[in-house]
């Protein structure tokens, strides 16, 4: 895989990928390290973690990996690996907010909340605000924030987010998935506001076999499921390393426009083989939403931006 190399002739970015482990994050890693990154993999499994570090150094054997542990379902466990990576690093160059659970049954996370929004979208508000500081050490930092096709169909419920009124597991991804690409928006706008360097980029990875299908299907309906998810993957989706390709150019483009939306090329932004400008879907552009948004996630999380 190679897309756009990181424009720098000085020491290599410090990136940190959430659910690196596999997937879109794995892939990611990897594009990052192919390009002369420090990629910091986050993860929740150590064992995991490590089975991807063995895995990219196995392509790229002079890559700079480095695992951070740390459990999206718990925001201790965000500031925990928050503090240890500023411990190591005094500059954060890239932060891409990828780690997710997709159409489960309801549960909710150790703080409370339901588990994909309070996974997939609180817990990424939290860690990038805590890594905020890092992040504006560097010359050119970067947000990436991973959304889905889904958040074409999804709204926020503002009144009831947790989905204690009404609970339907396709609706609390697309929620989760659209409140990622309303926080992309706002990011940049705020950003933008105060004069930051920061460039804010969201991204979506098309119809692709990440293994988050697979294991849906196997939370709803066991093993059935889980084959009717392996058979559709094959027959309809694209690779995992195709779907990473808008996350690693949306990392390391800098020609890219500050709250730019990044998918496949292909049809329907379903497929593709190159990543292009992606439809940004109506609710998205609600200002007032995202701002709104942005001020609850700050009070459930207990964490501010400096902005």
């Amino acid at each position: 895989m190679s897309y756009l190399p990181f424009n720098s002739a000085t020491s290599p970015k410090v990136a940190l990928v959430t659910g690196a482990n596999g997937g879109l994050g794995r892939w990611c890693s990897l594009g990052l390290a192919q390009r002369g990154s420090v990629v910091i993999l986050g993860c929740r499994s150590a064992q995991r973690g490590q089975a991807a570090i063995d895995w990219i150094h196995q392509r790229v054997p002079a890559a700079h990996l480095e695992l951070l542990t740390m459990d999206l379902a718990n925001l201790s466990s965000v500031q925990e690996a928050a503090q240890e990576l500023a411990e190591r690093h005094d500059v954060l160059d890239v932060l891409v907010n990828n780690a997710g659970v997709m159409m489960l049954p309801r549960a909710m996370t150790v703080d409370g909340f339901e588990q994909q929004f309070g996974i997939n979208y609180l817990a990424h508000y939290a860690l990038t605000a805590q890594l905020f500081e890092r992040l504006l050490a560097s010359e050119t930092p970067r947000v990436v924030s991973v959304a889905s096709l889904v958040a074409n169909h999804g709204s926020v419920q503002l009144d009831d987010l947790q989905g204690l009124t009404h609970y339907g597991r396709s609706r609390a991804y697309a929620q989760s998935k659209l409140a990622n690409l309303l926080f992309g928006k706002e990011l940049a706008r705020r950003a933008a506001a105060k004069g930051l360097s920061l460039t804010s980029v969201i991204a979506h990875p098309g119809f692709a076999n990440t293994g988050l299908q697979r294991r849906t299907g196997r939370a709803n309906l066991g093993r059935v499921g889980e084959v009717a998810m392996i058979g559709a993957n094959l027959l309809f989706a694209q690779s995992a390393e195709r779907g990473a390709i808008p996350l690693i150019r949306a990392a390391t483009d800098f020609t890219l426009d500050n709250g730019t939306y990044l998918g496949p090329d292909g049809l329907k932004e379903l497929w593709g083989r190159k990543a292009a400008p992606a439809h940004v879907p109506k609710a998205a552009l609600d200002e007032e939403l995202a701002r709104e948004l942005w001020e609850i996630s700050a009070t459930l999380s207990g964490v501010s931006f400096p902005l």
